[in-house]
């Protein structure tokens, strides 16, 4: 073969080459999905004031907010208030969700992104679902693992998967649905600050008593009162903290009055008085391993416009809490004591 020959060879590789890459290319373009850059949701965000219910399913449960005259409510909370502003910003960012880039359509790699079915029991996933009124559904995705930056654009991302579809995306826009109650619900119930507590009182269900007071409201230390001779207290601010346990007052979840039950003989009562009338009595109980309180509320002088206000916002509802406070609400005194010759380590 002589280099003649060899030249246009290697020419008419060249432009097989090339042509093949224009093809290619030509294929790609013709194959990128229609969808890049459109809303997941179309219409979504003309319908925004129609969406009825917001549920979030997990592996863990689910919790549905419905909306009313009243506003937002978490009906497994027993109808309780939510945040009426995230609950309606979270339908604001699902209409704002944009297709960006496609992923896997292959079901073994959907862990790689939490995108496994909610019913599969390691699924990281959550299913979100929008409903109107009449029940039509307005919205349905699966959504997993969130990106911090997408390229070439100012925004972060989220991997979703449309129920029905294996195809997975990644899309522009940020998501944040919880999945418990507490992510959602008004949690501050009240805020009564330590300051003003000159009294807190826990009596045990087997009659063990705390007491714990203050001289003055501006008096920085409490007391622990009654304590047997030979001790001392063993964390010098924890009267203090049992004390200010009624300072912005967060619950973890909420129910009805009477939709748990409070054991009979295993109650706590702790009461917090205050130097301007007002007296609060919490009942505590731990109920399948969480602790569940309900108050009762009473006020004297200028603190009896103030009672009235807090019973009525309390009175219809028991509450989950965190268990920090479950255990500053039932404190027994001997966990607070230690030999008067005891030395700090």
């Amino acid at each position: 073969m002589g280099p003649k020959t060899i030249v246009i060879l290697a020419a008419l590789t060249l432009c097989a080459v090339i042509a093949a890459g224009i093809v290619s290319a030509f294929d790609s373009a013709s194959s990128r999905d229609a969808r890049i850059g459109s809303p997941v949701f179309p219409g979504l965000l003309d319908r925004v004031n129609d969406v009825a219910t917001l549920s979030v399913a997990s592996r863990r449960g689910t919790v549905t907010m419905a909306r009313g005259e009243g506003g937002w409510r978490l009906l497994e909370s027993d109808g309780f208030k939510v945040m009426s502003v995230k609950a309606r910003g979270s339908v604001l960012d699902l209409a704002a969700l944009r297709f960006f880039e496609q992923k896997t359509s292959r079901p073994d790699k959907y862990y790689k992104l939490f995108l496994r079915d909610i019913d599969d029991p390691y699924s990281e996933s959550k299913r979100i679902t929008l409903k109107d009124a009449a029940g039509a559904v307005l919205a349905d995705l699966v959504i997993g693992l969130g990106k911090n930056n997408l390229p070439g654009t100012d925004t972060g991302g989220i991997f979703i998967r449309l129920p029905g579809d294996k195809r997975t995306w990644l899309a522009q826009g940020g998501l944040n649905f919880g999945e418990f109650p507490s992510e959602w619900l008004e949690r501050e119930i009240f805020d009564i600050s330590g300051d003003r507590i000159k009294r807190v009182e826990i009596i045990r269900p087997n009659g063990d008593t705390l007491v714990i007071t203050k001289r003055s409201p501006m008096t920085l230390v409490y007391s622990l009162n009654a304590m047997p001779p030979g001790t001392k207290v063993k964390y010098d601010e924890e009267p203090g903290l049992i004390a200010s346990n009624l300072e912005g007052f967060l619950i973890e979840d909420a129910r009805r009055a009477g939709a748990v039950s409070f054991p009979p003989g295993q109650i706590t009562r702790a009461r917090f008085e205050t130097f301007d009338g007002l007296s609060s009595v919490a009942e505590v109980a731990i109920v399948n391993r969480q602790g569940w309180v309900r108050f009762a509320f009473s006020g004297t002088g200028d603190a009896v416009s103030e009672a009235q206000a807090l019973s009525a916002k309390t009175k219809d509802w028991v509450f989950r809490i965190a268990g920090f406070r479950t255990e500053r609400l039932t404190k027994r005194r001997a966990d607070m004591l230690e030999s008067a010759d005891s030395e700090k380590q």
